[in-house]
């Protein structure tokens, strides 16, 4: 996971995210047991078992396993402060 981001678990955070609209993360283990990006964007549905992205780069819609995927989103502190 990346410096300034915040893992999403439980279903309250995943049910934040997705009422406030806010881009998540979404981060699976390559060939190296190594947690790389695997996609990003918005939550439309989440379950017990999965979560349900569309993409903010295409407007695809994509589903990620909740055991084999970890989600994050940036916290207020890392996101730009006006000036």
């Amino acid at each position: 996971m990346i410096y300034g981001t915040m893992l999403l678990e439980t279903d309250i955070e995943l049910f934040a995210a997705a009422l406030s609209q806010t881009e998540v993360y979404i981060w699976g283990m390559d060939h190296n047991d190594v947690y790389v990006q695997i996609g990003r964007g918005f939550i439309e549905k989440y379950n017990q078992d999965q979560v349900k992205i569309r993409s903010s780069l295409n407007s695809c819609t994509m589903i990620y396993s909740r055991e084999k995927c970890e989600f994050s989103a940036k916290t207020e502190s890392a996101e730009e402060q006006p000036k």
